[in-house]
């Protein structure tokens, strides 16, 4: 995990220097946190301006655990419209292949291409929910192709009249146990209201 929150802060030198950003997730302290500048300069096909803010489980970067790659975020954007089954296909894509073109050091390699495939599964209280899977070369450890698991959330916040986007990934099927610890990683209760 060291290797890529340090790619995370290397991308973000003028992280917030001029605007004060706050924690919108909340966790227990076995997750480490990281947040950066939104446009990402490693994909700036992402239009968008604000902020990600990070949980990374303690085992993210550990290829040996459970946690490997389980891990999320939120984006804090100036996003107005409803987000949609193509606007998490298409910014997922130029948000993964630009982070792992960024941080590969095997320059003779191609990277392949990220694939993304998400479906809406349902609306409840005013937030949509959906579900799927990314096929994404892993840049960091494995240096191979591998398959990541994705919930989103996506609901309007009411203090900023945007729609918050809050993903959460893991290697692990959605059956198993550490999405029940995911699922506790939440946004705060005051953030919005």
């Amino acid at each position: 995990m060291r290797n890529f929150v340090f790619v995370l802060l290397m991308v973000s030198v003028n992280i917030f220097s001029q605007t004060e950003v706050v924690d919108i997730l909340i966790a227990d302290s076995t997750w480490t946190k990281e947040k950066i500048r939104i446009p990402f300069h490693f994909a700036p096909e992402i239009k968008y301006k604000g902020y990600e803010d990070i949980r990374f489980a303690q085992g993210w970067g550990n290829i040996e655990s459970s946690d490997f790659w389980t891990y999320t975020f939120v984006w804090n954007i100036n996003l107005k419209e409803p987000p949609t089954k193509v606007f998490f296909e298409e910014n997922l894509k130029f948000y993964f292949d630009g982070l792992m073109n960024l941080v590969n050091k095997e320059k003779e390699k191609t990277i392949p291409k990220t694939e993304v495939k998400i479906e809406r599964i349902i609306e409840k209280n005013k937030t949509n929910f959906y579900r799927g899977t990314l096929v994404l070369h892993d840049s960091f450890k494995t240096k191979n192709t591998i398959l990541l698991y994705v919930n989103i959330e996506n609901k309007l916040c009411e203090k900023t009249k945007n729609y918050l986007c809050l993903f959460r990934f893991s290697r692990q099927p959605f059956q198993h146990s550490i999405w029940k610890r995911l699922n506790k990683v939440k946004i705060k209760k005051d953030f919005c209201n």
